[in-house]
């Protein structure tokens, strides 16, 4: 029973994996050097560069529109500076063989398990703005959009309303287990016939002295949590509701351990 509330806190307090960074860049063409003056004059995009350092592996997820051009033919994370032309460090692995078609003016593109380079990811790290992406067209084999790097903030994930629901529902059921179960040896004991603190009869459902103050010390653990993680409004009331659930069962346990 521990065991599962433990699961079920650990559920709540999820975050976001720690070797997870990810980056973005607006694109454009005028950000190139030097600026596209030709038919994709007027292109523009994002770009969401995912990096994982425990195996040094990226993920490229991009779109364009605007673009006059057919095709996209490379793609890439370069080391260079603003207005400087650098060398490429990550690819894609598209190329004029393999282009991105442009349809209507927009294309996008995603790939994963890009390796890179130990000392081009440790220096990514330290200094994004240092690193461009770029994308290349038939029209502008050079670069057609082009935005440095930026670092986004981590993030904790928080339970939805939904998985709240489910949370709720996963500790009440503990919540009758617990229940069931210190009244079971309890019944038990007065069916045999022991004469023993057991045979004084079934647990009360809420000792409410007991209950009270296993309250306190739950949600005040939890109200901490809350200042430390800003959450929503319907993380702060998940949070409460369950908290009380969870005082409730160790509240039960306590009672039970205190009558054996």
């Amino acid at each position: 029973m521990a065991l599962t509330v433990v699961a079920v806190a650990l559920m709540m307090m999820r975050s976001a994996r720690a070797d997870i960074v990810t980056f973005t860049a607006q694109l454009l063409s005028s950000n190139e050097v030097p600026p596209i003056s030709n038919a994709d004059a007027g292109a523009f995009g994002q770009v969401v560069v995912t990096l994982d350092t425990s195996n040094n592996t990226f993920r490229f997820d991009w779109s364009v529109n605007s673009v006059a051009a057919p095709a996209l033919i490379l793609s890439h994370i370069h080391e260079g500076a603003a207005g400087v032309n650098g060398p490429v460090r990550i690819d894609s692995l598209i190329s004029p063989a393999s282009p991105v078609p442009v349809v209507n003016g927009s294309a996008s593109f995603s790939r994963g398990n890009l390796t890179g380079a130990a000392d081009v990811v440790q220096r990514l790290l330290a200094n994004p703005s240092g690193f461009y992406f770029n994308i290349h067209s038939t029209l502008n084999p050079g670069g057609v959009v082009r935005g440095q790097l930026v670092r986004q903030a981590a993030s904790t994930e928080v339970p939805t309303l939904s998985e709240w629901g489910a949370i709720l529902m996963g500790l009440i059921i503990v919540a009758a287990c617990v229940f069931f179960l210190t009244n079971r040896k309890s019944s038990m004991a007065l069916a045999a016939g022991v004469p023993s603190p057991v045979a004084q009869g079934p647990m009360k459902a809420i000792d409410l002295r007991l209950l009270a103050k296993v309250t306190l010390y739950v949600e005040a653990a939890i109200v901490l949590g809350l200042i430390v993680w800003s959450p929503k409004p319907v993380d702060i009331a998940g949070a409460i509701a369950s908290g009380l659930v969870v005082a409730y069962i160790i509240h039960l346990l306590i009672g039970s351990a205190r009558r054996h």
